[in-house]
């Protein structure tokens, strides 16, 4: 990843930050935030904001300059680690994407149908390199916001404070709360893949700003029109919002198609990231071999097994909140020990 095709700019790179993390978790942020902390959920939601700035900055500073493709290529079992856990993840986003679909789009159960262009697509954006992904990810970046944006403003005329207002404030239902969605934002992992090639700059306090306030705002359009107990209760409640908003004066009666598939571009988005970062850490520790490989048994296997993963769709979405805390443990400990590590034998080598 060292070459010019892994070379992007920083507000490629503060675009990409956005979008992936908006998408991953903006269609589960309502429900997962009254989940742990119910009487006080809005303040979990502004602080997670806090926590996503928090872990980029160590981030940064743990890394120091270091590329994680100098990391993989010195730790090669760490770039097997990484590329099948990123392969899971990446199909837990695959089969949401179909399901999404299938749920709101189509009439008929059609998962292969969906599922290769998807695939072609997300292959097609990737095997250019992370320059290229970093140019499709900012033409996609207004394209995913601006209905997001449209349907939240129209919310803003039907919300009932009293069901955003805080009630009660508990310091454990808090943690847990902030906690949870920090666990939901799992893509601000892939930060310590793009960083070090961002050409100039790095994350900007807007950046970091933007996010806060569409979350915020995703969560009050929610809340403040469904209630809290509808939003618990709903298996979707954003979908379920947007269904309620139109367009003042009868112009169009529902929104919530096209914010569908522009949700769906934004979580293809998450999905094609995995499959990216998962088979560039493979190649750069086994060259050409590794990523013939790593493309054949993602790609190719993500195709195959697309029957399969939607047949358990119900369990997996069930052991949800397990895969997030998964993610949060590995994705908090498992970069900062591999920066240790080779900062340590980079410090060694020095020495001597």
């Amino acid at each position: 990843m060292e070459d010019s095709r892994q070379q992007i700019t920083a507000k490629q790179g503060n675009r990409i930050f956005i979008l992936e993390i908006f998408s991953a978790a903006a269609l589960f942020l309502p429900q997962m935030a009254l989940r742990e902390n119910r009487h006080s959920a809005v303040l979990s939601v502004a602080a997670v904001w806090v926590l996503a700035g928090l872990y980029v900055l160590a981030a940064s500073k743990t890394a120091k300059g270091i590329p994680m493709e100098r990391v993989l290529k010195e730790y090669r079992w760490a770039a097997i680690l990484y590329y099948f856990r990123f392969l899971l993840n990446g199909a837990f986003f695959y089969a949401y994407v179909i399901f999404m679909a299938e749920t709101y789009m189509l009439r008929q159960k059609q998962s292969i149908v969906v599922g290769f262009p998807l695939l072609l697509l997300a292959y097609q954006m990737n095997h250019k390199g992370l320059r290229g992904r970093g140019r499709a990810m900012e033409g996609i970046f207004w394209f995913v916001l601006l209905p997001v944006i449209f349907v939240l403003l129209l919310s803003a005329a039907d919300l009932s404070f009293h069901e955003i207002a805080v009630t009660s404030f508990q310091w454990k239902e808090f943690l847990k709360g902030s906690l949870l969605l920090l666990a939901l934002l799992h893509p601000i992992e892939l930060v310590w893949f793009y960083r070090g090639s961002m050409e100039e700059g790095g994350m900007k306090f807007k950046t970091f700003l933007a996010v806060g306030l569409l979350f915020l705002g995703i969560f009050l359009a929610v809340v403040g029109s469904l209630g809290v107990e509808l939003t618990m209760l709903d298996d979707n409640p954003v979908m379920s919002m947007a269904q309620g908003v139109a367009i003042p004066g009868g112009l169009m009666a529902r929104l919530d198609i096209f914010l569908i598939a522009f949700w769906i571009v934004g979580v293809f988005c998450v999905l094609s990231g995995y499959l990216f970062y998962g088979n560039e850490g493979v190649e750069q520790a086994f060259g050409r071999k590794g990523k013939i490989l790593g493309r054949i048994l993602s790609y190719g296997g993500l195709l195959l097994g697309t029957n399969f993963l939607l047949s358990y769709w119900d369990i997996i979405w069930e052991h949800f909140s397990l895969f997030l805390y998964g993610n949060l443990a590995v994705g908090l400990l498992l970069p900062v020990i591999l920066f240790l590590l080779i900062r340590r034998r980079m410090d060694h080598e020095t020495k001597k």
